[in-house]
């Protein structure tokens, strides 16, 4: 069964893709539990839809991966 996209209003009042972990894992080529360590460490902001579900926004990803890319040149 194939699921729907969704989407979320951001603070501009456009529309902004939700993510599953899944989605995460596999475009940042990481198994899917280094995404949930993530959340559960705070470093990416989630949402929390159900019990152990999670949706991330593109915006949050975006954040998340111009941290560590931040982190990577400060060494």
């Amino acid at each position: 069964m194939r699921h729907k996209e969704q989407n979320t209003k951001n603070n501009n009042g456009g529309d902004e893709q939700l993510l599953t972990t899944g989605e995460v894992a596999k475009s940042l080529r990481v198994h899917q539990r280094t995404v949930q360590r993530w959340i559960s460490s705070h470093k990416l902001k989630a949402i929390k839809v159900g019990p152990r579900i999670w949706r991330i926004r593109q915006g949050d990803l975006d954040l998340f991966l111009s941290n560590q890319n931040q982190e990577e040149t400060d060494i």
